[in-house]
């Protein structure tokens, strides 16, 4: 009789331990699709600044993707960080394990008392070739080829709003962030990049344009607020 139940008693802790390395071997096969999918295909992002209202407000959070897809005028991306120290290979592995175990929500390199070094979401208002200049916070643009300057709002074909101020007559335009500047002409793989909120944002008025490769990721969704969801 103890034989029988001590056999039966090893059976069950045998089928215990089975289910138990199931259980484990089925959370860390999901956790890594998960994990998977969130490196390669689409992330959450969470606007932490006022710099894209009224259309990105603070803790507002978005779907992501990092899909090579092509770069439209009017699309909000996701910029890589602006980090300034070189990484060495030690510091490179931990960096990428990091986002990737984090699902892209954290960055050893970011910090938050300096901004730039956090990846920055913005709106892509000059493509390369575009000859641009800004006048009271609105950006104009003649694209390639074109022979007429026409404003931002004209060329996108994406409706946004933007938070900005007129200015009192005879303001500096050149103080603090620009609202006015002189016509440039964009290069082969510059893109210029601005905050909808003109006022109190960094962007392509203060560290100039950025490459294709400087973009992380595309905007496809913005799904918090509930009441402000909106696909992009």
């Amino acid at each position: 009789m103890n034989r029988q139940l001590y056999e039966y008693s090893y059976e069950l802790r045998k089928q215990r331990k089975r289910k138990f390395l199931f259980f484990i071997i089925y959370f860390l096969v999901i956790y890594f699709l998960i994990n998977i999918i969130f490196a390669f295909l689409i992330f959450p992002v969470k606007q932490a600044s006022t710099s894209m209202v009224p259309d990105f407000p603070e803790n507002s959070i978005s779907f992501v993707t990092p899909l090579n897809v092509m770069v439209n005028r009017g699309d909000v991306v996701l910029l890589k960080n602006k980090v300034i120290d070189p990484k060495n290979v030690f510091e490179k592995i931990w960096h990428n394990i990091s986002i990737f175990f984090t699902a892209q929500q954290y960055d050893s390199y970011a910090n938050k008392d300096y901004p730039d070094t956090n990846n920055q979401i913005r709106r892509v208002v000059g493509l390369p070739g575009d000859e641009i200049y800004m006048t009271d916070y609105v950006l104009y643009i003649k694209p390639q080829g074109e022979k007429h300057f026409l404003t931002e709002f004209e060329l996108s074909k994406k409706a946004y709003n933007l938070t900005f101020v007129t200015p009192p007559v005879g303001w500096n335009g050149s103080v603090g962030v620009k609202g006015s500047f002189e016509p440039i002409t964009l290069g082969s793989d510059e893109y210029f990049v601005l905050g909808d909120n003109r006022i109190a944002v960094s962007d392509s008025r203060l560290w100039g344009s950025v490459s294709r490769k400087d973009i992380k990721g595309k905007i496809l969704l913005k799904y918090f607020p509930f009441n402000s969801i909106k696909f992009y």
